[in-house]
């Protein structure tokens, strides 16, 4: 028991005082990436400016996370929900502003990119979601909402507290 922890100290050690070292030796010739961003997230319903909706509440216990970075010119998120609604489809947005209140934030719209999240049976999932940088965007933020079957409104929303600077 005691070689196992040994080792396991020394593997420890090494990988920390090494591990830096190592990663300067590799090619210069990949893509630019940048430091992830830790995602927070509320329960507030928003418009695709940013702005919120008034009198709007929300009413579920999902617990979403999320990192958000640039890969080679692309805006990368990976998005994980805990606790949501059993078996059900969210819809992902990544939408880049700056942005009119008049505009949509639609899939397939210029400066949006959307993926599906499904949950399985225990209220758990993830996925992520790509999109090319606008050239006139300054900042980005993240919606994820479970479409309801009666209404234009969504039936359990989630969006990030602020847009992050690109």
């Amino acid at each position: 028991m005691r070689r196992i922890a040994r080792i396991s100290l020394a593997a420890a050690t090494l990988a920390a005082c090494c591990g830096p070292a190592l990663a300067l030796g590799t090619s210069g010739t990949a893509a630019a990436v940048s430091e992830p961003k830790i995602l927070p997230f509320t329960q507030i319903l928003r418009r695709c400016d940013f702005s919120e909706y008034q009198y709007v509440h929300g009413g579920y216990y999902g617990r979403p996370s999320g990192l958000l970075r640039v890969e080679g010119g692309e805006l990368v998120t990976d998005i994980q929900i805990a606790t949501g609604t059993p078996n059900s489809r969210y819809d992902v947005k990544l939408i880049q502003v700056p942005r009119s209140s008049a505009v949509t934030c639609n899939a397939g719209d210029a400066g949006v990119a959307v993926a599906p999240l499904t949950t399985d049976a225990a209220g758990a999932g993830s996925t992520t979601v790509r999109g090319p940088i606008a050239s006139d965007a300054t900042g980005v933020w993240v919606s994820i909402t479970r479409p309801s079957p009666f209404s234009h409104m969504p039936e359990e929303f989630y969006t990030t507290d602020a847009v992050f600077g690109l």
